[in-house]
C-alpha cells in the first residue's frame, strides 16, 4: 500500500522547520514528529505513523545541512525541483515503516 499524501504532506513539515544538522535542537525532532503526525491521514494507524514520521526525521537530519534547512525555512513553495526530488527521495525511504 502506498501513502503518496504523507509525502506531499511531509514537505510543508520539513519547510517549517528550524535549521538543523545531525543533531535535532532540544524539542526540535519532538515537535516534527508531532507536526508530522498532525499532517497525516487519520486512517493511518498511530504506532506505523510514529515509526514513519520518527523515519523521517532521521533521514532530514541526515541529508540536509544546517545551511540547507535555513535555506528552506525561508523558500516559497513550490520549492526548487533538486530540493523538492530530495524531500521525496527521503520521505520515499520511509514508506517501508507504513507498509510493515
Amino acid at each position: 500500500m502506498r501513502y503518496p499524501t504523507l509525502i506531499a504532506l511531509f514537505i510543508p513539515v520539513l519547510v517549517g522547520l528550524p535549521a538543523v544538522a545531525a543533531e535535532w535542537p532540544s524539542g526540535e525532532r519532538d515537535h516534527f514528529i508531532q507536526e508530522c503526525k498532525t499532517s497525516a491521514q487519520a486512517n493511518v494507524p498511530g504506532d506505523k505513523l510514529q515509526r514513519y514520521c520518527s523515519c523521517a526525521a532521521d533521514r532530514v537530519s541526515s541529508e540536509f545541512s544546517t545551511t540547507e534547512l535555513e535555506v528552506l525555512k525561508t523558500q516559497k513553495t513550490p520549492l526548487p525541483e533538486q530540493t523538492h526530488q530530495r524531500l521525496i527521495k527521503v520521505s520515499q525511504s520511509c514508506l517501508s515503516q507504513l507498509n510493515g
